[in-house]
């Protein structure tokens, strides 16, 4: 698979031709001031590949995943006062 790098506003600026080239295989890495961010790969690709590209960002230090679900916090924050829900149903009277 080819694969070709563009900046942020560039792929804004051409984000339908980019998509374009996505479609005919090509893997696009978006940059942000010569820093890759993303990478947009064709959707059709098959699992094998998409691994790839998981194992490569994980190789890189760009990816960590211990293999479960998230647990979430082991001890929530403490919420002060009231609460958003109760802000929001004051907010709509």
């Amino acid at each position: 698979m080819a694969r070709t790098q563009i900046g942020v506003r560039e792929l804004k600026n051409h984000l339908s031709a980019t998509l374009a080239r996505v479609r005919r295989g090509v893997s696009v890495t978006v940059t942000d001031r010569s820093r890759p961010v993303a990478v947009i790969v064709p959707a059709g690709t098959g699992d094998e590949e998409a691994e790839a590209v998981v194992r490569l960002l994980a190789a890189g230090g760009r990816l960590a995943w211990s293999g479960g679900k998230p647990t979430g916090l082991r001890k929530a924050p403490a919420v002060r006062g009231r609460s958003v829900a109760d802000a929001v149903v004051e907010d709509r009277r």
